[in-house]
């Protein structure tokens, strides 16, 4: 009998759910899946009846749990939900996740030391897993089982078909704009405004939303993307763009901190709006680094993230957790 494994993710269709489904796609030969979410055993329910009604509906299309629900292991994707779900389960074993770069760790609203942090967040946790090696290496420190593992860009999907050069040098940006962290207000626009006034042909592209199969199109006329970021583990931005042959301007955070070379296949600056101007005008200028950016930057990620080793990474991380002895 496989051993049961219960993934919780905060909502259909957002960043979590694709770690979710990527592992229940990729290691259910040797455990048993169930998935469910925050947003369906939140402790405060919606009062509105319409609201309710759809939310039972989702969860029937979307969540797959046991009738006992009981488990040999339960996974949260973000060390924060369990102190908003009402948890109706039970498991031998606890896995949580840290997604997010930098401490304190967003949506956390934790003010204190790091070991203050583990005392609150993982007390009850036998794991943790991490969503880059950077953030892996700082939990190390405070947690004795720590993990890095995350989910893979369908690099099939993310090809690039046309190499149409534009008049206009184009700066791409995807993501949600309302999370402060993400710095697309603060500096990727302002940043854009700042070459805006000395190359008028230079251009922002952002896509705040939509299916992730029209997304390659997105990237087919971007020249490179800004990403201003102090505590994304990925972005996903990243590796769409890196697998569409689109290098980038970064911070140094999650899968960028990863895959790039300084000056090489993109380049790593502080969060700061003068450097980040300063990167971007040299790629203006010179345009056959940035070819040369571009004609790496694919295979650089690929050779980073490798989905069937990361596939393993899951798989040892599980059985390396159920083997625990209580």
């Amino acid at each position: 009998m496989k051993p049961s494994i219960l993934i919780i993710a905060d909502f259909p269709g957002w960043a979590y759910f694709e770690i979710q489904q990527f592992i229940k796609k990729n290691v259910s030969d040797d455990f048993d899946i169930y998935c469910d979410f925050l947003i369906y055993n939140t402790k405060v329910k919606s009062i509105n009846p319409l609201k309710r009604i759809k939310s039972i509906l989702d969860r029937k299309k979307y969540s797959r749990i046991r009738k006992d629900n009981t488990y040999d292991l339960v996974f949260d994707l973000a060390f924060y939900f369990e102190k908003q779900m009402k948890v109706n389960w039970v498991s031998k074993y606890k896995i949580k996740g840290i997604y997010t770069d930098g401490f304190p760790p967003s949506n956390s609203n934790f003010v204190g030391e790091p070991i203050a942090f583990i005392n609150e967040f993982c007390f009850n946790t036998d794991a943790l897993v991490c969503g880059s090696t950077q953030i892996k290496e700082f939990y190390s420190n405070l947690f004795p089982e720590v993990f890095y593992a995350n989910c893979i860009i369908d690099d099939q999907l993310f090809k690039r078909k046309t190499f149409n050069k534009k008049p206009n040098f184009i700066i791409g940006w995807t993501g949600n704009p309302k999370r402060d962290f993400k710095g697309y207000y603060s500096h990727v626009v302002k940043a854009v405004e700042i070459l805006k006034v000395k190359y008028p042909d230079i251009e922002l592209k952002s896509r705040f939303s939509g299916p992730i199969e029209t997304l390659p199109s997105f990237y087919e006329d971007v020249d490179l993307v800004l990403i201003a970021s102090d505590a994304d583990a990925g972005p996903a931005m990243f590796g769409e763009a890196a697998l569409m042959g689109v290098p980038s301007v970064s911070t140094n955070i999650g899968w960028p901190s990863q895959v790039i070379q300084d000056g090489i296949n993109g380049f790593i600056v502080e969060k700061d709006l003068d450097k980040m101007v300063e990167k971007i005008e040299i790629l203006y200028n010179n345009r056959s680094l940035l070819e040369e950016m571009s004609s790496r930057i694919r295979t650089d990620f690929q050779k980073e993230f490798n989905k069937q080793e990361m596939i393993d990474r899951w798989k040892i991380l599980f059985t390396s957790v159920l083997n625990i002895k209580k």
